[in-house]
């Protein structure tokens, strides 16, 4: 009989390598939300993929529940509308939070921003 055990390590990025970090520790929701649009719309405009780490506060006891959560479901929903190409957990003892892929902007919505310029 095989061992179908769930390696859970691919899943969660124990490295925390990307090209630029978001850090949203110590922001609440509201805030860590606006960062996260803006990076997404400043990446709009860029003609190369980057990758990047998303830092949330470390669960904490007795504190009730980090923005891992509210800020993952957010990250899946952009994941659907094809505004981020991959998103992955991120852990390490000081802090957890995601690392995401952002696809390059689109020829069309490059051109339109660099007429304006």
């Amino acid at each position: 009989m095989e061992d179908d055990t769930l390696n859970l390590n691919n899943l969660i990025d124990g490295s925390g390598y990307a090209d630029f970090e978001l850090d949203l520790t110590g922001l609440d929701l509201r805030h860590a939300l606006e960062s996260v649009r803006q990076m997404i719309e400043r990446q709009r405009r860029r003609r190369d993929v980057r990758s990047v780490l998303i830092r949330l506060d470390p669960p904490v006891p007795g504190q009730g529940e980090t923005l891992f959560r509210p800020v993952g479901k957010h990250l899946v929903e952009l994941l659907k509308k094809e505004m981020i190409s991959r998103v992955k957990p991120y852990a390490d003892k000081e802090c957890s939070g995601f690392v995401i892929h952002l696809p390059a902007g689109k020829e069309d919505d490059i051109s339109e921003d660099e007429a304006e310029s």
